[in-house]
């Protein structure tokens, strides 16, 4: 900041130099007439009374514009593209459909998994609710005729064993006997099982099975839904097509950018802000934004914790109204933020006079006479050079006329007024 006002000041004195340069030239063409004239001649001036104008000390910073909301746009199911028939700038509304997959193997899986979900959903019933009355009148009689069988198989048993003890049958008819036993024994176990299930319904570990199939058929269901649903790609915010990255008939993975799509009803840009001056700006603070002439009002909206180490700078972010879409993402735009306002006296830059760039000074009245004065100046606007002191407000100060004006001349005030 100190070199900065040095390289103004230099540009100041260079000025006043100059218009002193000039203003002794004309006095040398006029000489000889003036060496006639008395110390009492009177000099005709133009004044003006000095007083405070508001100052803004600004700084300026450019930055590139960006959407204040912007994604990369793809599928999350791999296809072939058959519906993108939106451009860029194209402007949607939330969930407006941008661009759709063929959706024909999407459909078939979600017909089977649909399908597969009914079977389970039959199987879990008849696990709950148990077999109806025919089902049971049906494994009844099943149990019975086995029953009968066992009861012929014991009794022959007996009858063939006492046979076989007394020697009128064979070992060979005794064992076919014990076997024949066995046999329909086994059968009645098998039956009174079935009868038994059909009155009391299936055992809990046949519940739990066929529950977890309906919940799994139930599951693969709905993934081919949800599958089907991501075969079209919809806006998720209101906003306009920035870029296609994909055509119709190209065949993408998920994942694969199709669009870049972002909102520039607002646009944003960050200003690198030096660290050293980031005390001067808070949210909410006004910038004014500028762009090939024109001029929109900023709002600073974010400043960033962190400062860039590369840099020096701390990133402060700027929104500005874009609801006309007149000014685009990747321009950039100069920002003027005001850090401080103040009060100070300015006067034209011919006013002032100074001996080889040095000490510059200027001319008040006082008593009708000429009074020379030194002053400290800083920065020149408008054609204008600020006077940091020793003048106060009010002050009547010599601005035409001074060419050949010296310390504690007479002065007639011919024209002037306040600046």
């Amino acid at each position: 900041m100190i070199k900065e006002v040095d390289f103004v000041k230099k540009i100041v004195y260079s000025c006043v130099l100059v218009a002193s340069l000039l203003s002794f030239t004309v006095g040398c063409s006029n000489l000889h007439n003036k060496e006639s004239e008395t110390g009492s001649s009177v000099k005709n001036v133009e004044t003006e009374l000095t007083k405070l104008v508001e100052v803004e000390d600004k700084l300026e910073l450019s930055g590139m514009l960006q959407p204040i909301e912007e994604v990369i746009l793809s599928f999350e199911v791999p296809g072939r593209i058959v519906a993108l028939e939106k451009q860029e700038s194209d402007n949607l509304e939330s969930g407006d459909v941008i661009a759709g997959l063929d959706p024909s193997q999407y459909q078939i899986n979600t017909e089977i998994a649909g399908a597969s979900l009914e079977q389970a959903r039959a199987n879990l019933n008849q696990a709950l609710n148990g077999a109806r009355d025919q089902e049971k009148e049906t494994a009844k009689a099943a149990f019975d005729k086995a029953n009968a069988v066992y009861q012929k198989a014991l009794n022959d048993l007996k009858r063939v064993e006492a046979l076989f003890q007394a020697g009128a049958v064979s070992q060979s008819d005794y064992e076919k006997a014990q076997m024949s036993l066995s046999v329909s024994e086994s059968d009645l176990r098998t039956a009174k099982a079935a009868y038994d299930m059909a009155l009391e319904g299936a055992r809990a570990e046949l519940k739990e099975a066929a529950l977890a199939g309906y919940k799994l058929a139930e599951e693969n269901t709905n993934q081919a839904k949800l599958a089907l649903e991501k075969t079209v790609l919809k806006a998720p915010f209101k906003g306009t097509v920035l870029n296609k990255l994909a055509s119709n008939g190209q065949l993408v993975a998920a994942g694969t950018p199709v669009l870049r799509f972002g909102n520039i009803d607002l646009l944003k840009l960050t200003l690198p802000v030096p660290d050293s001056s980031i005390g001067d700006w808070k949210k909410g603070d006004t910038v004014t934004v500028s762009l090939y002439g024109q001029k929109k009002q900023g709002t600073v909206t974010n400043i960033f914790s962190a400062t860039n180490v590369q840099t020096g700078t701390i990133g402060v972010e700027v929104t500005v109204d874009n609801k006309e879409h007149d000014w685009v993402p990747g321009q950039v735009a100069v920002c003027n933020h005001v850090t401080q306002t103040r009060k100070s006296i300015f006067l034209p830059v011919e006013s002032i006079r100074s001996i080889n760039g040095k000490n510059p000074y200027v001319f008040i009245i006082s008593d009708g006479k000429s009074i020379k004065q030194e002053v400290s100046i800083g920065e020149m606007k408008d054609n204008k050079i600020q006077i940091l002191s020793p003048l106060n407000e009010g002050t009547e100060v010599i601005i035409s006329g001074v060419d050949d004006l010296f310390d504690g001349a007479q002065v007639k005030v011919t024209g002037g007024g306040d600046l």
